[in-house]
């Protein structure tokens, strides 16, 4: 008898040490750490790296602030040069500039799914990022995404 109570005993601590309820301390959703785009003001890129898939995509794009851009298809073995209209660059820099970015600390396993290596730089400072097709939405960077894949795309026809 007393081998079964202390059995029981041990087995009781572990599992509510387990589950926090011996600490009373609750697991929390992890926050996302919020912040703001560089602003476009001065001389400034914008680089996207668009990769994976199941066929092994890597294409990437490069947008200057004079709006000359340079768009590479690596498997596809093509290099484009271009020159946004002023009205696109607009758009672009209004997209950026109305974009929150929330960084989260979970893990995410997305087999086959695109990533998108983004990075900002200019005179207001540097920004850069990693997502991927599940992490897009909740970063806020999916209109940005959005918008320099649709470049990509209409040069890589």
């Amino acid at each position: 008898m007393f081998n079964k109570f202390v059995f029981f005993s041990i087995v009781s601590a572990l599992l509510f040490s387990a589950c926090g309820i011996i600490s009373g301390s609750a697991t929390k959703e992890p926050q996302p750490v919020k912040s703001n785009l560089p602003s476009l003001t001065g001389a400034w890129t914008i680089n996207m790296t668009h990769s994976g898939g199941i066929m092994g995509l890597l294409r990437s794009i490069e947008i200057t602030s004079t709006g000359s851009y340079t768009v590479k298809d690596e498997r596809g073995n093509q290099n484009i040069s271009g020159q946004l209209s002023e009205e696109e660059l607009a758009n672009l820099i209004q997209v950026i500039n109305s974009t929150t970015y929330s960084q989260y600390n979970k893990p995410y396993g997305c087999a086959d799914c695109f990533i998108y290596d983004i990075e900002i730089a200019g005179d207001d400072g540097r920004f850069s990022a990693q997502v991927d097709d599940i992490s897009i939405e909740e970063s806020g960077l999916s209109a940005l995404v959005t918008s320099l894949r649709e470049i990509m795309e209409r040069e890589l026809k």
